[in-house]
Formats: C-alpha cells, sequence, structure tokens
C-alpha cells in the first residue's frame, strides 16, 4: 500500500490493523499515525521479528487488504451501488402504485355518472366528517390564495 494511502486512510484501517496486530495498544496507533516505518518497527518490537520479516507481513496484510475489497475506494463504491438500486427499486415501486392508482381512478371517472360521484362523496363525508371539513379548508384556502395572486 501507498505511503500515501495509508496516512489518507489511516482513521479507516486502525480497526482492521488492530484486528490483525492485537499486542499494538491505542497509544501504538496513536504514535505511529499512519506512518508505514512506525508500524514495521512497533510490529518488530513487539513481536520480536527481524525488520524484513515485519515489513514483509505489512506489505502482505495490506496487498490482502486491497485485493480483497475492503479498502476505502471499494467499500463507498459497493455502498454508492446499493444505494442507488435500492433508490432505483424504491421509485420503480412507487411509479408503479401511482400508475395503477391513476388507472383506478381514470376508470371510475369514466364509468359512472355524475350523479353516482355525487352519492360516493355524500358517503365519504358522513364516514369521514372531520377529514372531510379539513379537507374542504384546505381547498377553500387554496382557491381564495390563488384568486389574490391573480389580481
Amino acid at each position: 500500500m501507498n505511503e500515501d494511502i495509508l496516512e489518507g486512510n489511516w482513521r479507516q484501517l486502525r480497526g482492521k490493523l488492530r484486528s490483525w496486530w492485537g499486542n499494538l495498544s491505542d497509544d501504538d496507533f496513536e504514535w505511529i499515525g499512519g506512518q508505514k516505518d512506525r508500524l514495521v518497527g512497533l510490529i518488530q518490537q513487539k513481536y520480536g521479528c527481524t525488520r524484513d520479516q515485519a515489513e514483509e507481513e505489512v506489505d502482505h496484510r495490506f496487498s490482502e487488504y486491497q485485493s480483497s475489497g475492503d479498502d476505502l475506494l471499494s467499500g463507498i463504491k459497493a455502498k454508492t451501488y446499493e444505494f442507488g438500486e435500492n433508490a432505483a427499486n424504491k421509485a420503480r415501486g412507487a411509479i408503479s402504485a401511482v400508475a395503477d392508482r391513476v388507472e383506478t381512478a381514470t376508470s371510475y371517472l369514466r364509468e359512472n355518472k355524475f350523479e353516482a360521484m355525487a352519492a360516493d362523496l355524500k358517503e365519504v363525508i358522513r364516514k369521514y366528517p372531520v377529514q372531510a371539513i379539513i379537507l374542504g379548508l384546505g381547498v377553500f384556502y387554496l382557491m381564495s390564495r390563488g384568486r389574490s395572486y391573480r389580481r
């Protein structure tokens, strides 16, 4: 892993590094601060290996991390794709529901005469009087507001 990338993704990598090298403390991670040389030195010290072995271990872990898709960019891409898919599926479902409702309303208006629609409206008003009053006040407000803009 490039040292610039290591420093840039240090906060995201700390959890993964903890799982790889459990002997390193929080203070050690603060001291390392995203610098590869410091990480290699601490691994050498805490695990009792040569510098070459520690460096090889660090390089191996980072290359494994990048190839597994756990790196930050891959994670962001996957989450973005998942979010886009979810949004698209929800939009398709909403469009389908609206289209069904519009079709139902259109067929109702085509099949029924005004007298039947008036009877249905009376039934709805009797069943839901409070909601009907609120709806009527809302429509009245919008109509009166529309008139004031036209003047």
